[in-house]
């Protein structure tokens, strides 16, 4: 197939969890035969073919938070858009929550009400950040949810990211719905059996949607150590900070610990990290709120994820075929 692959950030050109599963997606389509082209809002990619055969649409409501951020005026053009929604054959993929909140992350947890408690017009940055001046759930508007519901297979990273999302739209997608199970390189993440001298562990932005204030109230006494990057306006007074490391460090560190913690607020759509902790031998600490554990297998067993991304485009092409 020719697919346009239309995505708000350039897949090429960040690192997130998400833009990693894209990649590794596109990866295993151009394997099979499939021709991509690209087109995206942040880093620019303007190469959209009108002759394809499928528009792959991933997280493109998604945008900056803050008036800091760079680019913070780009979106995609809204009306290529409304006409792939309302006259292509497309899929949509999700790897967050950011295509049915305009929030930071998802602060009703899937209680979704149509006048929103969360937004305010006192948050002015946010509010010209987002171009959004209004309260209303923004899973209400109408093309937020002709995007689900047009969609030939909606596409989610854990099976808790795609029952909250169907929650706050108040629809049932099962029969479209694709879970991608966890896209982790099982080479890299493993018990390489060296001394757990770390006893607590904790790694990913430290934010409060991260869950900083758990780790504050339950292991500020005690032997944690932090590794990421620290959300702006978060005073990280607890534990050891071991900074922001290369990835390729991680896996060793992860080897290290006999307790890996991961304690999210509001609903994480996978919380990648923890698969890759459960890999590596850790004991997880986590809450309800951490997707990667509504999966129905165990996630320390690397034969559960291997060829994910294999198996993804088996389910992809049989229902779209």
């Amino acid at each position: 197939m020719k697919i346009n692959f239309v995505s708000y950030l350039n897949p090429f050109k960040h690192s997130g969890g998400g833009e990693v599963v894209n990649r590794q997606l596109i990866e295993e389509g151009i394997s099979r035969g499939h021709e991509f082209s690209f087109t995206s809002a942040k880093n620019k990619l303007t190469d959209y073919k009108e002759s394809a055969d499928l528009d792959f649409l991933a997280d493109i409501f998604n945008f900056p938070e803050t008036l800091k951020s760079r680019g913070a005026w780009i979106h995609l053009d809204k009306n290529l858009i409304q006409k792939i929604v309302n006259s292509r054959p497309f899929i949509h993929m999700t790897n967050a929550y950011a295509d049915v909140c305009n929030l930071g992350y998802l602060p009703c947890s899937g209680n979704a009400k149509s006048t929103c408690a969360h937004k305010s017009p006192l948050q002015i940055k946010r509010n010209f950040a987002a171009k959004d001046f209004q309260r209303n759930c923004f899973a209400d508007n109408k093309l937020v949810r002709d995007t689900y519901m047009n969609s030939m297979a909606n596409i989610y990273v854990s099976p808790k990211h795609r029952d909250v999302t169907n929650q706050v739209l108040g629809l049932d997608d099962l029969n479209k719905s694709i879970v991608v199970k966890p896209i982790i390189n099982t080479n890299d993440f493993y018990n390489k059996n060296l001394p757990r001298d770390i006893d607590y562990l904790f790694v990913g932005v430290l934010s409060e949607a991260k869950g900083f204030e758990n780790l504050r109230r339950e292991y500020s006494d005690k032997n944690l150590v932090i590794v990421g990057d620290i959300h702006p306006g978060v005073k990280l007074d607890f534990g050891n900070y071991w900074g922001k490391l290369p990835y390729s460090d991680i896996p060793n560190v992860m080897s290290r610990a006999k307790n890996f913690v991961f304690l999210p607020r509001w609903p994480e759509p996978q919380g990648r990290v923890v698969v890759e902790a459960a890999l590596s031998g850790c004991n997880l600490i986590v809450n309800e709120n951490v997707g990667a554990m509504s999966f129905p297998f165990d996630i320390a067993e690397p034969s559960n994820i291997q060829q994910s991304a294999s198996l993804f485009w088996d389910e992809l092409e049989g229902k779209i075929n």
